[in-house]
């Protein structure tokens, strides 16, 4: 997101300013005169005046119509007005020098420099129409007094002669006035200002790393997926018993289960390290019953039990799996069993437990059997109870004495009992249930989980009253699933690969 922002502004910026009409900026400078120099002369003391705000003062000035018009009729200038040329010039103070700078902009390069020059010369004319304006006015007035005097012959009076003085008192004051402002500088030529595609690809390019960073953390803070398991156990304060490839689409479509299909593929050992570490966390509890559940569904909750009971049975445990996922039971069809007979008729007395159990061969042939007995574990064997008709009300059905006794007997024939509970956080099913087994695990999937799913997972597990041994992650890659990748030792092929007959 920071890599295309930053690409898509500054290839924006580059064409816009390739298409923007070529300026040229010429600009002249001009001296402003703060000592007066007249009033030096007369022995008075002049006002003290802020130097900045003078400064600005005459800059305000510059950008009278007046001094705009009388620029372009210096210039020579026919087809522009005054008011035109205000609107593509600048009159800027110089922050440490007592200068004005006049800067005019125009297609042309050298009408630019023309009009920049123009305008400075035709401030300072202003100017010093201005600032002799008083003296003038004044001088009219004392020589209009003399020439009554003359005309009445009076040349001899003491009146006479103070006229004459001051007359010539103003005419220097006057002159004095005339050195205010002057040019010091005038536009030789002009530099294009427009279009500057290099540096506009630059300050483009900063701001849209700075804007690509800004969504990237906007986008960081708004996405509330989880990313990583260690985040789930941080916000479950669960272990983390084993990490579950996503299943290839191949057994996908066929709805086949790995440990049945291809047993021997790297992609099956995750179910072997998960049933190990669900052993680990188990040997203090004890546990013979255990429900495994999700937050929500679709996060191959019973793809994952039923691949687990069946590494459970493998490995010489006798393990009864049980659908009580009564919304939206699954294990019929992954075992590919019929669904006319289950739980339900054995809930209502129809049926007994051994009519509805259906055994699933979980060995490959019966000499493996004999080896898994030789490791003095004993051949085990996988008891699939369905769940049959689904009852009109499962959350009763939950709650009912004959589901407990139907579930202690289990665990009392089997070394291991695996329930397939619904979603706990969609219906109330689950923890209604987990007051009648021995401990829960629950399941989630990775990247679709959302933080605030697992922290009201966290809530509702707290609640339930039952031993949590610890969540499962699914969705993950094969490399992630156990860290080793495909075709690591232990006399597993690589997936895809049939196992080689050994030498005799």
């Amino acid at each position: 997101m920071i890599l295309l922002t930053t690409a898509v502004i500054t290839a924006l910026a580059v064409y816009v300013s390739l298409r923007q009409t070529r300026l040229y900026e010429a600009s002249a400078d001009v001296f402003l005169n703060t000592q007066n120099l007249a009033a030096s002369l007369s022995n008075i003391q002049p006002a003290y005046v802020d130097p900045q705000r003078a400064a600005e003062t005459q800059a305000s000035l510059a950008r009278v119509p007046a001094v705009a018009d009388r620029a372009v009729r210096a210039a020579h200038v026919r087809n522009r007005s005054g008011s035109e040329l205000l609107g593509k010039s600048s009159v800027t103070p110089a922050p440490s020098a007592d200068l004005l700078t006049f800067s005019v902009t125009d297609e042309s390069r050298s009408l630019a420099a023309k009009l920049a020059t123009a305008y400075a010369k035709a401030y300072t004319n202003y100017r010093r129409q201005l600032d002799t304006m008083s003296f003038v006015q004044a001088r009219k007035e004392i020589e209009k007094r003399i020439s009554q005097l003359q005309a009445s012959g009076d040349r001899g009076s003491q009146i006479y002669a103070n006229l004459v003085e001051k007359d010539q008192q103003l005419r220097t004051s006057e002159l004095l006035q005339n050195s205010n402002a002057a040019l010091v500088r005038a536009a030789k030529d002009a530099a294009q200002v427009q279009p500057r595609p290099q540096r506009n690809a630059i300050l483009a390019g900063i701001l849209g790393l700075m804007l690509g960073i800004g969504l990237a953390f906007l986008r960081d803070a708004l996405n509330t997926r989880v990313r990583s398991a260690a985040e789930i156990q941080g916000r479950l304060d669960l272990p983390l018993l084993g990490r579950v490839p996503e299943p290839s689409r191949r057994r996908r479509g066929r709805k086949r289960l790995t440990m049945l299909d291809d047993p021997r593929t790297a992609e099956a050992e995750a179910y072997r390290i998960l049933a190990t570490n669900l052993d680990f966390v188990n040997l203090d509890r004890g546990a013979s019953s255990i429900m495994i559940t999700s937050s929500s569904r679709g996060e191959g909750k019973s793809t994952t039990i039923a691949n687990l009971a069946v590494a459970f049975a493998r490995a010489g445990r006798r393990v009864a799996l049980v659908d009580l996922d009564l919304r939206r039971p699954s294990l019929a069809s992954l075992f590919e069993l019929g669904d006319e007979v289950g739980l339900a008729q054995l809930a209502l007395g129809r049926a007994t437990l051994d009519n509805v159990m259906v055994r699933i061969p979980v060995l490959d042939s019966e000499a493996e059997g004999v080896r898994i007995a030789a490791n003095g574990s004993g051949p085990g064997s996988l008891d699939v109870l369905p769940s049959g008709p689904l009852p009109p009300n499962p959350a009763e059905f939950a709650a009912s004495h004959v589901l407990t006794e139907i579930l202690t007997e289990l665990s009392a024939r089997m070394d291991l009992v695996l329930i397939d509970a619904p979603p706990i956080l969609q219906v109330s099913d689950t923890m209604t249930l987990s007051a009648k087994v021995d401990a829960i695990v629950t399941l989630t999937r990775l990247p679709d989980i959302r933080r605030g799913a697992l922290d009201e997972l966290h809530r509702v597990l707290d609640a339930a009253p039952v031993v949590k041994l610890g969540f499962i992650v699914t969705g993950t890659s094969s490399d992630e699933a156990y860290g080793y990748g495909y075709g690591y030792g232990y006399g597993y092929a690589s997936k895809g690969r049939k196992e080689r007959e050994p030498v005799r």
